[in-house]
């Protein structure tokens, strides 16, 4: 069946293109060990089929290449006047192009020579493997720090009736053993940069995803007539429903209203606006100037002077970061140099002015850097890496 799956989604990806879910599948496809040989008869079936004509000088195609790679023009969209030849040479670079975007490696698509089919994570000198524990921190109330990564599984710490959890998958809990005091204690998750996403399930039952170079600051019992957190960096949260207490989030003066939802929030301090965004349910987004109400796939941008919204949000590209993707797909340089720093825990040095551009595909985050940045270099990126700082030339 996942056979069957991956050639449909790969030639309908060569000849028209899929949405955002299929092309995340047939990525997830790509990278199944057990899809191997699959992978490659495809392939190879691929290039058979296409037509024998002569062959387009190698610096034509070169350039042909870099246009489809740097202007994300995707086959179909060429002129229909090109030769077979070119639309030969074309769908080859395509192909590549393709393999580019899914794992941040370039294999050469090559009759001649094999093609190896193997993804291997490699480390060279200087290079920073994708973060592979969570170094996560937790300060309670008491003014104690709680090492996550050191700490065994089972119960952590007792706070009033509370108890804190580390279970077996890595992930912490608040579990109610008693009934609460009334007294509120605040306690805070720190995820630093160069760390895996810390998922942390509050008192109330709501669960809040982490990303790498985050905090969250929380009671550890929710008492009164309201549930509110604050937050740092990014984080998706899903809330557990309770009509008579809403939840709230709070960053700086804009707070985040919410019953029981599903939502993220971007608030990185090295970001230009506070990016919220709506995947199930309803919030209402204030700060001092206005307030918004914000419908599912719909996105709050907060900026100094307000509240800006904006409609039929990519989620796929949102929420990458949680799925375990630096997805490209209309991204900046910018950002994205912004998303590798956190979770490489490097810093960002430009030579010149920040090179213009937006890109396409997907890179797995649990590559090393080196490959992300030998990626890059596909799309006329190229960098340096020394000193934990990435200086792109």
């Amino acid at each position: 069946m996942k056979e069957q799956r991956f050639d449909e989604l790969f030639r309908r990806y060569m000849q028209q293109g899929l949405t955002d879910a299929e092309e995340t599948e047939l990525f997830q496809l790509w990278l199944d060990p057990l899809l191997k040989s699959r992978i490659a008869q495809t392939l190879d079936e691929f290039y058979d089929e296409l037509p024998r004509d002569k062959d387009m000088p190698a610096e034509d195609a070169d350039l042909i290449f870099k246009q489809i790679v740097q202007k994300e023009v995707p086959v179909r969209r060429l002129p229909v006047s090109a030769g077979i030849s070119t639309r030969r040479r074309l769908a080859v670079a395509a192909a590549v192009l393709f393999i580019i975007g899914l794992s941040g490696y370039l294999l050469l698509f090559n009759k001649k020579q094999p093609v190896s089919q193997e993804i291997v994570k490699t480390s060279h000198a200087g290079d920073i493997e994708a973060p592979e524990t969570n170094r996560a921190m937790i300060l309670l109330a008491n003014g104690q720090k709680v090492y996550l990564d050191s700490a065994a599984n089972g119960s952590l710490t007792t706070q009033g009736s509370i108890q804190l959890v580390k279970l077996a998958d890595g992930k912490i809990a608040y579990e109610a053993t008693g009934t609460s005091s009334g007294e509120v204690s605040y306690n805070t998750l720190l995820n630093p940069r160069g760390s895996k996403i810390i998922d942390i399930t509050l008192a109330d039952g709501s669960r809040v995803w982490l990303n790498a170079g985050s905090s969250l600051t929380y009671p550890v019992a929710f008492t009164g007539n309201e549930r509110k957190v604050s937050i740092e960096g990014e984080a998706y949260f899903e809330v557990a429903h309770n009509a008579s207490k809403p939840f709230i989030v709070s960053k700086e003066n804009t707070d985040i209203k919410v019953l029981g939802t599903r939502f993220n929030v971007n608030a990185y301090d090295d970001e230009a606006d506070m990016r919220i965004t709506l995947l199930q349910g309803a919030i209402r987004v204030t700060n001092n100037q206005q307030a918004a109400t914000v419908k599912p796939g719909e996105q709050a941008i907060v900026k100094s002077g307000g509240i800006d919204m904006a409609d039929a949000v990519n989620l796929e590209q949102v929420m990458s970061w949680k799925e375990g993707y630096f997805r490209m797909k209309g991204t900046d340089l910018a950002s994205l140099m912004r998303q590798i720093a956190r979770w490489y825990d490097v810093q960002v040095v430009y030579k010149n002015k920040v090179p213009e551009g937006r890109f396409g595909g997907l890179i797995n985050r649990e590559v090393n850097l080196l490959d992300v940045l030998n990626a890059l270099e596909q799309y006329g990126i190229y960098s340096r890496f020394e000193n934990g700082k990435i200086i792109v030339l």
